[in-house]
C-alpha cells in the first residue's frame, strides 16, 4: 500500500506532462521546451462568461461562470467553475440562524477577521478570512429565504478572488 501511495503521484506527475524532458545538452532548447509546456494549450478548456444555471434538485437558480457544472453532493449542491466552487441546500439545524449568529461563530470558532456584513432584502450575507495551518481561508455565508425556504449558500476558499465570486453567485440566487 505504501509503494502505491508513493507511486501514484509519481505517475499522476508524468502523465500530466510533469516528467522530466531528455537532457538535449542545449540549454536554449531546454528552456524553450520549458516555455511550450507553461504555455497554454490549444485545447485546455477556457472559462465562459457568465451564466445564469439551474439547480434542478432545488427549484433555484445560480449566477457562475458558462463552465460551472453542479453535483449532488449528499442534499447539497455544489456549482464548480472557473474561479468558483459554492455549496447550496436547504438550511438546517447547524447553519446560523441570523446574521448575529454567523458573525459570533466567525469569531469564537475561526478567530474570523476582515468581517463584511451584509442585510439582504430576503437574508443576510458574512465574508470574513482566518489563518489555519494550511495558511489564509476566505469564508463566505449567505442565508437567503426564497419562496419561504431558507437557504445556505457557502465556501472555504483560498484566494480573495474565488471568495468574491462565491458572495457574487450565492447573492444571485432566485427561483
Amino acid at each position: 500500500m505504501r509503494n502505491i501511495l508513493i507511486t501514484l503521484p509519481l505517475l499522476l506527475s508524468f502523465a500530466c506532462g510533469g516528467g522530466t524532458p531528455a537532457a538535449t545538452g542545449d540549454k536554449k532548447d531546454d528552456k524553450a521546451e520549458a516555455a511550450k509546456a507553461d504555455a497554454p494549450k490549444a485545447d485546455a478548456p477556457k472559462a465562459d462568461g457568465p451564466k445564469t444555471h439551474d439547480i434542478a434538485k432545488l427549484g433555484l437558480k445560480i449566477d457562475g461562470p458558462g463552465d460551472a457544472t453542479i453535483e449532488d453532493m449528499m442534499g447539497s449542491q455544489m456549482i464548480r467553475g472557473t474561479g468558483l466552487v459554492v455549496t447550496v441546500k436547504p438550511a438546517g439545524d447547524f447553519f446560523p440562524k441570523t446574521l448575529e449568529d454567523a458573525k459570533k461563530e466567525a469569531t469564537d470558532m475561526y478567530t474570523g477577521t476582515d468581517m463584511a456584513e451584509e442585510t439582504l432584502a430576503d437574508g443576510w450575507a458574512l465574508t470574513f478570512v482566518n489563518e489555519g495551518g494550511l495558511g489564509k481561508n476566505y469564508w463566505v455565508q449567505v442565508s437567503r429565504t426564497i419562496d419561504g425556504q431558507t437557504y445556505a449558500c457557502e465556501t472555504t476558499a483560498s484566494q480573495a478572488d474565488q471568495q468574491a465570486n462565491a458572495l457574487a453567485a450565492c447573492k444571485s440566487l432566485k427561483k
